[in-house]
């Protein structure tokens, strides 16, 4: 399974395209498909979040678990999968981030991926400087931890 790691900012292109981090990219290309699943943040975030395939054949396994009858996990299920875009990279590492994505998370120019374990997140990095100047005032340790400012 992936992991990814650190935090990149990269151009977009007036197309919507913008090239994956590298380190990224060499995770991706473990997989069968040659790309990423992406959808709005379902934490309430302007942001959008990428995984490989193999994570939403996890999270269908554990629904398929479910009761099929629970109206409440159809209705998850319905609310996650309808959202996910399969982005094929191109020849360069490119992907094109679909309009209604770019305005989902606010992202014009630039993009910072930022890795966060079996997912990543994209944002608009502007966005997510003031979401996480706002985390680490609420914060009680103010952010402190692996990588945080003590």
């Amino acid at each position: 399974m992936a992991l990814f790691t650190y935090t990149f900012v990269n151009k977009v292109d007036r197309k919507g395209r913008v090239s994956v981090p590298a380190s990224f990219r060499n995770e991706l290309a473990r997989q069968s498909f040659n790309g990423f699943a992406v959808y709005p943040s379902i934490d309430g975030s302007k942001s959008l979040t990428g995984c490989e395939e193999d994570v939403l054949r996890q999270w269908s396994d554990t629904y398929r678990a479910d009761d099929p009858f629970d109206t409440d996990s159809t209705k998850k299920r319905m609310r996650l999968f309808s959202g996910v875009q399969r982005l094929p990279l191109d020849s360069d590492g490119r992907v094109l981030l679909p309009a209604e994505l770019l305005a989902h998370a606010g992202i014009t120019t630039h993009a910072k991926f930022v890795g966060m374990g079996h997912e990543f997140q994209i944002w608009d990095p502007a966005t997510f400087d003031t979401d996480q100047d706002g985390e680490q005032e609420q914060s009680p340790d103010g952010g402190a931890g692996p990588g945080g400012a003590q």
